[in-house]
């Protein structure tokens, strides 16, 4: 009796021990799911996944979980959040959407956030990242990677020509002779079929041109900045190039190579092109053998950068939860893998990029540009006016208009359409 007796208060002393132990452990393994949103695929996205590993590490309370909207990710974001759905926690954001985005309340003021928590940290971060997050001077979104440009030269069609690559201190007149030099008639029916350059006629491929004349596209706070002289004249240059020295494909002929802008050099028929670090997967994918320089320099040095960013959804549950995942994504670790992953140029200055060098020295070129770049401009209504460019623009680029009527056609409309009366 004695023996069962003790037995059954043995096994009531063990279940209670066992009881918080497994209480503990079950408290343990569950994790708070915190959503994050963005236009990639994140079942084959190196940098997402390595990014969810590391916060995990770091964060073994948390479980990070991707959402994918594969197109109009914009525009569906909004209606998500004008709608007062189940939002996700934190969205990738494209700097050219915050400013509306925060203009129209879709997106969460994180200034509070990173003057308290992140304050220390903003030493460490390049200039350009904090004018390219911030709306009316405070923060709505934290850096994702930075891309800033290089010009590409297609080592092989220079070699075959005898001509030597531009040292790094170039300057436009380098540049527009280079660029003569290296368009040919390979056929001799009196038409080019090599060209020396070949940019895109969109907004981000020649704002650069703009702003190292001293001029410009418009201004964050919604002004057009193309009737300056400045601008006028940097337009000028790129429009002779294309026309009088016939250097520059016209879009159709660019476009018989392929639709990225990379293909006219991929495929051996342009010799210089400008682009990102994106660029280079291109080159080496289809093992072109290039050579980086910077940007050729004009009146000033200027790079534009374009800054991706992650940002709060208005109506996100848990901010605070939202936070610690922004403040990770801006961090030296996970700007470490940004870089290491090429998912694009870190946004602070304490990231290791010695692998980064060494394996292409001239790969320098793309972190010296992060000292002098200043971000892409990007008004509220900036959509709606680099249409408007584009638009009046198009029989320019081709010499079917001069470089006054279209500015100033532009200009003629710019107001209304910035302050988004059209």
């Amino acid at each position: 009796m004695r023996s069962s007796v003790r037995r059954t208060l043995l096994f009531i002393v063990i279940l209670a021990l066992a009881m918080p132990v497994c209480g503990g452990l079950e408290a343990a393994a569950k994790k708070t799911k915190v959503q994050v949103i963005s236009w990639w695929d994140f079942t084959a996205s190196q940098p997402l996944i390595q990014l969810k590993t590391e916060f995990e590490k770091l964060n073994p309370d948390l479980e990070l979980e991707y959402i994918q909207i594969g197109s109009k990710y914009a525009d569906k974001m909004l209606v998500m959040i004008a709608g007062g759905a189940d939002l996700p926690d934190v969205m990738m954001i494209a700097m050219d959407k915050i400013p509306i985005f925060a203009d129209k309340g879709a997106i969460m003021n994180i200034d509070r956030y990173v003057k308290e928590d992140y304050k220390d940290e903003m030493a460490k971060v390049y200039p350009v990242v904090s004018d390219a997050l911030t709306y009316n001077g405070e923060f709505y979104a934290m850096p994702r990677d930075i891309t800033s440009k290089v010009m590409f030269f297609n080592k092989t069609l220079f070699d075959e020509a005898g001509v030597p690559i531009p040292d790094p201190d170039w300057t436009w007149d380098d540049f527009r002779a280079i660029a003569k030099k290296m368009t040919k008639d390979l056929d001799g029916d009196g038409h080019a079929d090599q060209w020396g350059f070949y940019f895109r006629k969109y907004m981000d491929a020649f704002t650069d041109f703009l702003m190292q004349n001293n001029g410009g596209l418009c201004t964050v706070e919604g002004q057009s900045l193309l009737g300056m002289p400045e601008s006028i004249e940097a337009i000028k240059f790129l429009q002779e190039m294309c026309v009088v020295d016939k250097s520059v494909p016209t879009e159709t002929q660019a476009m018989q190579f392929g639709r990225p802008q990379s293909a006219p050099f991929v495929a051996g028929k342009v010799a210089m092109l400008m682009g990102g670090l994106s660029t280079t997967v291109d080159l080496m994918n289809a093992n072109i053998d290039y050579v980086i320089r910077p940007l050729p320099k004009g009146k000033s040095q200027v790079n534009v950068a374009f800054v991706n960013a992650w940002a709060v959804p208005s109506g996100a549950k848990n901010p605070d939860l939202s936070w610690r995942v922004l403040k990770f994504f801006a961090s030296k670790e996970a700007q470490q893998i940004v870089l290491n992953t090429g998912m694009g140029l870190p946004s602070r200055k304490d990231v290791d990029t010695t692998d980064f060098v060494k394996a292409r020295p001239d790969n320098k070129y793309f972190i010296e540009a992060l000292e002098y770049s200043k971000p892409f401009p990007s008004p509220v209504y900036g959509v709606d006016f680099f249409a408007l460019v584009e638009q009046e623009f198009d029989l320019m680029w081709l010499g079917e208009r001069s470089v006054e009527d279209a500015v100033a056609a532009v200009e003629k409309k710019a107001q209304d359409v910035l302050s988004g009366k059209f």
